[in-house]
Formats: C-alpha cells, structure tokens, sequence
C-alpha cells in the first residue's frame, strides 16, 4: 500500500514536470541482476522500446533460482533444489521520466554560465508492468505460469564517454513485485542493478 501511495503521489510532480524536462540518455540493451526480497534472484536480458522524449517501454526476459520453502523440519534446506526451482520471467514495463533532477539543482545553485555539460547525469523514471514466470520445480505439482506485476521508482546513471563510440549507462530499479500462486496473492519487494551493452 506504501508503495501505491507513494507512485500516486509522484506521478502528478512527473505530469507537471513533463514538458520542460525530456529524457536525455536513451540507450536500448541491457543487462541487470535482480534479487526480490527472500523470493527469487534472476539475471535478466533488457531492450528498451518505443524511446520517446518523456519515456520508453521496457521488455525483459530472463533465467533465476526460486528459493523454495522448507515445508517440515526434515526437508532439505530452502537453497536446494528439492524445494527450489528454476525460473524463465518475461515482463513488459512503461518507463515515465520525471525529469534530470540532478541538473536542475545543478543549475539552481550554480550561477556560472556552463561551458561542457556535466560527466555523470541521473535521469528518474516511474515504471509499472507485469509479467509471467514459467517455473520448473523437483516436486512437478509446484510447476507453472505465475502472473505477476510490478511498480517502483528506476534511475538511470547516463555517463558520457566523448573518446568512445557510445555512452554508458548504469541503472538501479526498486519496487514491489505483486504476484498470484497457489490461488493467492502475494508481493515482495526487490531491486536490480544493471548496465547497458
């Protein structure tokens, strides 16, 4: 519920702020690492879509480990595969930019005319989505399509290389993961670290 809240808090300052500040570093592919709260830990192959100037669609697919449970004392522990299993998640998110928020206080503090723009800028998006996981459990019963969605904050370090062919980008995501199995609903929170290839 924290986490509505605060998307719906920060979505009218993205609307306001939209058409002043556009989004800078656009990239397209991507790689990131993703670990969701005691859940799951993936790696993930990303391609960004449909790059606008106040955002972009992001698709992802991927390979993780599904931590399993320990259902009696007796079982093996949560990290082996009797109770784990392997997991191939694809996801769609959409992307909104709120803007370069470091070079807005950058310019607010700073009374100097800039002559080169700044190495490193960070652009903030909100991002929501979902997705399906396909698993693959010892215990076959456990096997399936788990639905899931996603909403959180993503911020995008842009750094310039100009003796380079391309630019770099570093990007961290944080959310919550909300997700149907076994006829209920359940959520996590997680985040990624990833880079652009």
């Amino acid at each position: 519920m924290k986490y509505f809240i605060l998307i719906f808090f920060l979505l009218p300052l993205s609307v306001s702020g939209q058409w002043k500040y556009k989004y800078k570093s656009k990239f397209t592919n991507g790689i990131y690492a993703e670990f969701l709260g005691g859940e799951s830990t993936s790696i993930f192959y990303n391609r960004n879509l449909y790059i606008g100037d106040y955002g972009f669609f992001s698709s992802s697919i991927g390979v993780g480990y599904l931590f399993g449970y320990a259902a009696v004392t007796n079982e093996p522990n949560p990290f082996g595969f009797q109770n784990s299993g392997l997991g191939i998640p694809v996801n769609v998110t959409y992307n909104h930019s709120f803007g370069n928020l470091d070079q807005r206080i950058w310019h607010r503090i700073s009374k100097k005319c800039i002559i080169r723009p700044p190495k490193y800028t960070l652009d903030w998006f909100v991002e929501a989505g979902g997705g399906a996981i396909k698993t693959f459990y010892k215990k076959t019963y456990r096997n399936g399509i788990i639905g899931t969605g996603y909403g959180g904050v993503r911020i995008q370090m842009h750094i310039r290389r100009p003796y380079k062919e391309n630019d770099k980008i570093i990007f961290i995501r944080g959310g919550i993961t909300p997700y149907y199995e076994d006829k209920s609903f359940r959520a996590y929170s997680g985040g990624s670290l990833g880079i652009s290839i």
